[in-house]
């Protein structure tokens, strides 16, 4: 049997009622982690400009996007780009608007060590990411 369970508006006393009900059943309680269009509209409408610009680079550019596209004319590089994509899942989860354990949906590509070389949306994601956003690309591509 699977039980799916929305609460619009909880008050303060309901959230503690379920925070007890799932940690006491925490050996049955599965989470639903998966990224939505609707959860994708959320993530990127709470991020900070520059980090909107590696999620719609990347969109453009079928789910990855070089860092030398998001380099400004001056060529200077990402530092502060990527901060906004962490700390956004952080603060959406502390909001509320999705559940803990949600994975970072960009991901930088490169070495693991020095600069990266681009950025990517998970393979799993993406497929939310452009449903969720695609009234944003469509405005895009059209001129707006």
């Amino acid at each position: 049997m699977r039980i799916t369970v929305s609460i619009q508006d909880p008050t303060p006393e309901a959230l503690a009622d379920l925070d007890a009900f799932l940690t006491k059943h925490a050996a049955v309680v599965q989470t639903d982690t998966a990224w939505t269009p609707a959860r994708a509209r959320d993530y990127y409408e709470e991020l900070p400009a520059r980090a909107k610009a590696i999620v719609r680079e990347a969109l453009r550019r079928g789910g990855r996007v070089p860092a030398d596209a998001l380099r400004t004319d001056d060529g200077k590089g990402l530092n502060g780009h990527a901060n906004g994509l962490k700390t956004t899942l952080t603060k959406g989860v502390e909001k509320q608007l999705w559940p803990h354990g949600m994975q970072q949906p960009v991901l930088g590509i490169g070495p693991g060590y020095g600069k990266v070389q681009g950025y990517r949306i998970r393979d799993e994601a993406l497929p939310a990411f452009r449903e969720g956003l695609a009234d944003l690309l469509d405005q895009q591509e059209g001129g707006a």
